[in-house]
């Protein structure tokens, strides 16, 4: 098991210990509450002379059952307070082990596997302890119980008990496992899948009904359903077969025993009042082990379940050091000193060789086709990727690996591509950017966005939920809410990637000019995917194939083979 797991259960040992404790005496007085009442119908059967001679016995049988009930209570109370505290900091340390990470960290998960891992991959591991761990060391102590017991009328009927509940508990936990193990893993895995593609479609779903695609989200769901649920009648036979099992084996125990008791009384070995003691103290004795079978039908489920639990909980590459933790009180020179970036296993390299420098203040336009490179660099530069693979970013000279991730954040105001939006009010949206932020700066920000009109449109104004990913928005209104937050965090260098979008060319005007104007002494990157509105910037920086191929003023940078191409595309207003 992962440190980190191991770490939590550590954390709540002592529940643990309790839990377990009060399950094992819930065994002892199951076989002590057997054991007095048989012996107690049997003493009965033999009409004693006085109901005297039953009294320890009709007192036994009372305080087995009451204390049985009450120990199966506080097992169970325990069990799961242990689990449902240990969910929780579960649950709590992989939202802290996801945040720090970077972009290219989170790219091997979809959204839909991420909620899987941390919804239903977590949810099973309750079945860790209380499922898996309590059933197993409970069989273990409670094969001493059975045997002190039975060895008080005959050893040797004891140990031949406590054998046939060895090999019992073995042989069907085994077989168990064998036979569950691909379906329980293959239930994680198709759970995951499901649920990537179910949310795929939901967001997808104005595009599949536009592309008349219903019909192939159907089947591919379909298909996944029909997969899960046989994974699941799987387990379902394999749990009725072993359950079957476990009650054939007691009671084939239980004739075993009670023939051999049977044999022991006849040769005088064994009282006779003992023989129904021994029969049923078997009978109840198999309930001990009945349970592991199910536990091990699900430990390969349970395994699979932890594996991907791990990868999430696994330290990121940008929490591994605390490093500076100040924000500097300037606006910062940002450089890039040979910088080289390769994401992914490929190896190729998406950004080369970059040396630049953006000098405090100044507003650069970063121009480019569609895949340059444009975007990696900002999610570089915005802290969103981990360090680049050669060379050194720094801000006034400290690097990057030796600033705090969030330190390095502080610094940057980020408009990136896709804007998130949140299923929350526009209140809370916008106060992302800084949560002590009050109602009224919020308010501030958003008409300097030229969201004063949209606010006042709002039934509930601030306090007015978007939906989700703003659906009550459009694309234009979620890129103002974007640099709503910008200017909210007020940080000191702004970067911007197709801050415009969605916006009509007036609206677009505006907005960059109330930007600029914002950011006079701020420094602005804006990568721009056409040549408008050009002239409120002071120079130029065109990118191509992950290198910097020009630099320079607006009017220079127009000449270029690059912005011509890209003019020719997109041709500024006349």
């Amino acid at each position: 098991m992962n440190g980190n797991l191991i770490q939590l259960i550590k954390s709540y040992r002592s529940l643990l210990v309790l839990a377990f404790l009060f399950g094992a005496l819930t065994v002892g007085m199951n076989l002590g509450l057997m054991s007095t009442s048989s012996y107690l119908i049997a003493k009965a059967a033999q009409h004693p002379a006085t109901i005297l001679l039953l009294w320890t016995a009709i007192v036994a049988v009372r305080f087995f059952g009451t204390a049985r009930a009450g120990f199966r209570y506080l097992d169970r109370y325990f069990a799961h307070d242990a689990t449902l505290r240990w969910l929780r900091d579960l649950k709590t340390r992989i939202f802290a082990a996801i945040e720090p990470k970077t972009s290219d960290e989170l790219k091997a998960y979809s959204s839909g596997d991420l909620l899987s891992r941390v919804g239903s991959d977590v949810d099973s591991l309750q079945n860790l302890l209380v499922g898996l761990y309590e059933p197993i060391i409970i069989a273990v102590v409670g094969l001493f119980m059975v045997f002190i017991i039975g060895a008080l009328m005959n050893w040797h009927i004891a140990l031949l008990l406590v054998l046939m509940l060895l090999i019992a508990g073995l042989v069907l936990s085994h077989a168990a496992s064998r036979m569950a193990r691909l379906s329980s893993r293959m239930l994680v895995d198709l759970r995951s899948a499901l649920g990537s593609v179910l949310i795929q479609v939901l967001h997808g779903m104005t595009d599949i009904w536009a592309l008349a695609l219903t019909d192939k989200a159907r089947a591919d769901v379909g298909a996944l359903q029909t997969q899960l649920t046989a994974a699941k009648h799987r387990l379902a036979r394999t749990s009725g077969l072993f359950s079957g099992l476990a009650l054939f084996t007691s009671l084939a125990g239980m004739w075993i025993v009670l023939v051999v008791a049977a044999s022991a009384v006849t040769h005088h070995a064994m009282r006779p009042i003992v023989l129904p003691v021994f029969a049923l103290l078997a009978l109840a004795s198999f309930e001990i082990v009945s349970g592991l079978p199910a536990a091990f039908q699900d430990a390969s489920g349970l395994a699979r379940a932890q594996s991907r639990v791990n990868t999430l909980i696994a330290p990121s590459s940008a929490a591994s050091s605390p490093g500076r933790v100040d924000r500097l009180s300037t606006v910062p020179r940002l450089s890039f000193e040979n910088v080289t970036v390769t994401l992914g296993t490929e190896g190729k390299p998406v950004l080369r060789h970059i040396h630049w420098t953006l000098e405090p203040g100044v507003h650069t336009a970063l121009i480019g086709p569609n895949g340059s490179g444009k975007s990696t660099l900002m999610n570089l530069t915005a802290g969103l990727l981990s360090a680049p693979s050669e060379g050194a970013l720094t801000l006034d000279r400290t690097d990057f690996r030796e600033w705090d991730r969030d330190a390095w954040a502080s610094h940057f105001g980020v408009v990136n591509q896709f804007p998130y939006v949140f299923h929350a009010t526009l209140l809370d949206n916008v106060r992302l950017a800084r949560p002590s932020a009050s109602p009224e700066e919020v308010s501030q920000a958003l008409h300097m966005a030229g969201m004063g009109s949209v606010l006042a449109a709002l039934p509930d104004g601030l306090d007015t939920v978007l939906g989700e990913r703003g659906a009550s928005l459009s694309g234009g209104e979620i890129k103002r809410l974007a640099m709503a937050r910008v200017f909210l965090k007020n940080a000191p260098i702004v970067l911007l990637d197709e801050p415009t979008e969605g916006l009509d060319p007036v609206g677009e005007r505006e907005l960059m000019e109330a930007v600029m104007s914002w950011a006079r002494e701020r420094t602005v990157l804006w990568i721009a995917h056409s040549l408008t509105n050009l002239d409120l910037v002071d120079n130029a920086v065109i990118l191509d194939a992950g290198g910097i191929v020009g630099r320079g003023t607006v009017e220079q940078m127009m000449t270029h083979p690059i912005a011509e191409a890209i003019l020719r595309l997109a041709p500024l207003p006349s």
